[in-house]
This record gives C-alpha cells, structure tokens and sequence, in this order.
C-alpha cells in the first residue's frame, strides 16, 4: 500500500515534495496536479508491460486528442479516454475499471482530514 501525504488547498491537491522532480526551470510542477503525471506514467507502465503498444497509445491519444479541447483540461481528459479505450480494447471490463472508482471515491471519502489516503486490497 502506498501513501502520499498531501494538503488541500482551494480545491486543489497539493503533494509536498511528490513533484519536486518534476519541477520546470521556474520551480513551478510541469503537471497542475499529481494525477496528470500518474495517468501518463501508467500509460507508460502499460506499454512498458505490453498491454498495449506505444504506437497504440500514440494513436489512440492523438484521435482523442483531435476532437478534445486545446486546454490542459482537455488534454488529460483525453489522456483518461485513452486509457479506458485502449484498457477496455485488451480485455479489461470497464466494471473492473467502475468497481477501482468506486473503492477509490469510498476510500477518500472515509479519510479523515489531513490523513493519507489508502486503498485496501480486494482480499
């Protein structure tokens, strides 16, 4: 079980020190928020695994991303599409991928504030 401790602030998830690497030349984090990294590395883990190829993922991203909006927003939001495509295309039920969903929204929803929050196996 991994934990990452975080801070809310305005809305936004703030990781002390879990984007430091991650920090432009100006000192401010290339990602707005820590999942926007996370989706990209697990994309990589993904093809790195051979869940799908990088020519898949190239692909698949850049068609989602010609109809997404030219924001970050969009951007990401595209990212998520592509996972959940490319994941459902190789055999994994989008029911495993809205059962994670739901475990994760009960998980942090049970959090009390300023806590980690974790995800119990599935025993």
């Amino acid at each position: 079980m991994r934990e990452t401790k975080s801070i809310l602030i305005c809305g936004n998830l703030i990781l002390t020190d879990a984007l430091k690497p991650l920090a432009a030349k100006d000192g401010d984090p290339i990602f707005e928020q820590a999942w926007q990294a996370e989706a990209l590395g697990i994309a990589d883990l993904l093809v790195q695994q051979g869940v799908f190829s990088s020519t898949d993922w190239a692909e698949t991203l850049g068609s989602a991303l010609r109809t997404a909006p030219d924001t970050t927003e969009g951007y990401y939001t595209a990212v998520l599409k592509s996972l959940e495509h490319l994941l459902a295309q190789n055999g994994v039920a989008m029911s495993e991928l809205d059962a994670m969903q739901t475990a994760w929204t009960d998980a942090y929803r049970s959090t009390p504030h300023g806590q980690p929050v974790t995800l119990g196996s599935a025993d």
